[in-house]
């Protein structure tokens, strides 16, 4: 029974974790302007889009801001949360799940924007003019958080350290903003 169990729950984080990387994606390809007509974020786009549509006419959205998105993406990351609570036999603090789902997301970003620099320095090591859909993804992806540090720090005698600096930037958020906000989380779980 405990490994069916296990599998059960493997089962369930996996589809849980694929719905909310499609809505955070979603996210993310209108906040950072992402081409639409990139075969990757049409994708996405039709995956999304038949729970969105609907939602579109009664949250707000702004120009970047995608509303309907974002509420989509907290909810799935709170009911995923909430489930493997209560699989664990934990009683869920809703300000603690709120918190922590907060982080979950803000967590993902950082380490979806992490790979996304590291997959593009490398993949300029080989083929730097490549015209894959996913490279001018990532670049697209990237760009917003990149250009400021390119400004700042040219690259020097043919060697960009602006990924970097932006990957440890990354990682800096991670350990002075996100890692708090999970002791708070974890603190207000375990009282309630």
């Amino acid at each position: 029974m405990n490994h069916t169990s296990n599998a059960g729950l493997f089962l369930l984080q996996m589809v849980f974790s694929l719905l909310i990387l499609m809505a955070l994606l979603r996210f993310m390809f209108q906040l950072m302007r992402v081409d639409y007509y990139n075969p990757i974020s049409q994708m996405v786009t039709r995956f999304t889009d038949p729970v969105l549509r609907s939602l579109r006419g009664m949250i707000p959205s702004t120009s970047s801001v995608d509303g309907a998105s974002l509420l989509v993406l907290f909810l799935l990351q709170y009911a995923h949360l909430f489930i493997i609570s209560g699989i664990r036999g934990l009683n869920p603090n809703p300000l603690g799940l709120a918190i922590l789902s907060t982080t979950e997301i803000l967590s993902l970003v950082t380490s979806l924007l992490f790979w996304a620099i590291l997959i593009q320095a490398v993949m300029s090591w080989f083929q730097p003019h490549t015209q894959h859909p996913g490279v001018s993804l990532l670049q697209q992806l990237t760009d917003p958080l990149m250009r400021p540090i390119h400004r700042f720090v040219p690259p020097t005698s043919g060697v960009d350290f602006s990924p970097i600096i932006a990957m440890l930037g990354l990682k800096m958020v991670e350990f002075i903003l996100i890692a708090p906000l999970k002791d708070v989380a974890a603190m207000l779980l375990s009282t309630g």
